[in-house]
């Protein structure tokens, strides 16, 4: 029997989710008793893995501390360029990466929740518009945000009784917005809303429009798997995660031909193609299999 402890230092939604999958991953296999526990462990494992992002070096965790308590640790971080280094015996990155820069980097396809999200779009067109900038830009960045918002509500004024707008704002889920506010306390850009409520609003969506550049977001993937189409701007996601989502680009000089789309968006097979492509490429299933499998092939080597 082979041990693993999964520990947070600091809980946020997205580490709890991964925290949870890893977890029911594990327990299916009859020969690993996997233990979820916070902070430094207080005994023994055969493997820790820190779950969030690069814990070690964020939050200067005492590293002899963790030693004593793991044979082999794991860290988990964005992407597989990452070129910094820890204690850690393996790295799991999340976005998909041709050469990752250490042998010990293994990628693991991140992954949506198919109980939350799935197709249930409204008879009347639905569009999403993403929240204004994100707090790890910079200026520059969030001023190309303001003005990725302030373009598409400009290119979608025209077809306003034709659609339902739902914009991400520092006020919440604002439906049909008159005018467009951007925050001046750009620490409160938008407000948060717990997750099951929020994908009520996606599983509507039949378009979905990116404002800002993401790194480990999903949301294209997420509203993609409720039959949404996303339509943004090269940069906005990493080109790595591209495949995972049906997608148009568009940029500042030519928008997408919106009138065309609105005729084909309601049609079974238009929602079908959108969600089947992420389901293809951040299934649950697909992540469970993946993780399993690199957890036996680190087991098989070390112990």
């Amino acid at each position: 029997m082979f041990s693993i402890a999964l520990t947070e230092f600091i809980q946020t939604p997205w580490t709890v989710r991964v925290r949870n999958a890893m977890f029911n991953a594990l327990s299916v296999n009859k020969h690993i008793k996997c233990e979820i526990i916070e902070n430094y462990p207080k005994k023994n494992y055969d493997i820790l893995i820190l779950v969030g992002i690069r814990s070690i070096s964020k939050i200067k965790l005492d590293t002899d501390r963790l030693r004593k308590k793991a044979k082999i640790i794991i860290e988990i971080g964005d992407d597989g360029i990452d070129g910094q280094r820890t204690i850690e015996d393996y790295y799991f990155y999340f976005i998909p990466t041709k050469n990752p820069v250490y042998d010990h980097y293994i990628y693991l396809p991140k992954f949506i929740d198919e109980d939350y999200l799935y197709p249930e779009q409204t008879e009347k067109i639905s569009v999403f518009v993403d929240h204004y900038g994100c707090g790890s830009q910079t200026e520059e960045e969030r001023e190309i945000s303001i003005k990725s918002i302030l373009y598409v509500f400009e290119n979608l004024k025209r077809y306003r009784n034709e659609i339902d707008i739902y914009f991400h704002s520092s006020k919440g889920i604002e439906r049909n917005p008159e005018t467009i506010t951007i925050p001046a306390d750009k620490k409160k850009y938008y407000k948060y809303i717990e997750f099951e409520e929020i994908t009520k609003f996606y599983r509507k969506c039949h378009f979905f429009f990116p404002t800002h550049r993401e790194s480990q977001g999903m949301l294209a993937q997420e509203i993609g798997a409720c039959g949404g189409l996303t339509i943004m701007q090269k940069w906005m996601y990493p080109a790595e995660t591209h495949h995972q989502f049906e997608h148009i680009l568009y940029d500042f000089n030519t928008f997408v031909d919106l009138e065309n789309l609105l005729k084909i968006c309601q049609k079974n097979e238009f929602i079908k193609k959108n969600r089947d492509r992420v389901i293809k490429n951040c299934s649950i299933s697909l992540f469970n299999k993946t993780f399993n499998d690199k957890i036996k092939k680190i087991i098989s080597k070390h112990f």
